[in-house]
């Protein structure tokens, strides 16, 4: 399985997480400014932005295929099935 975001997507992903963590989080006030600024850094289409849709793809397909790839043993040998 693979999952790929696409830019706009991962910037609504990054909202989403930085507004809740700001708003619900029990966080001190430098923390929230930090994460603020952090959002405020990466706006759409920014090169920033790229980088982090490309490592936000890139760890969750590892992780896809950590959850989904296994080693079974199959007569004796050991075979890398998906499930």
């Amino acid at each position: 399985m693979i999952v790929l975001l696409e830019e706009p997507e991962a910037w609504s992903l990054m909202m989403l997480v930085s507004a809740v963590a700001v708003d619900s989080a029990d966080i001190s006030e430098a923390g929230k400014e930090a994460i603020k600024r952090w959002r405020s850094d990466r706006p759409e289409s920014s090169p920033e932005m790229q980088k982090l849709t490309e490592d936000i793809n890139k760890a969750m397909n590892s992780y896809l295929d950590t959850k989904f790839l296994r080693r079974v043993k199959n007569r004796g040998w050991y075979e890398t099935v998906k499930k």
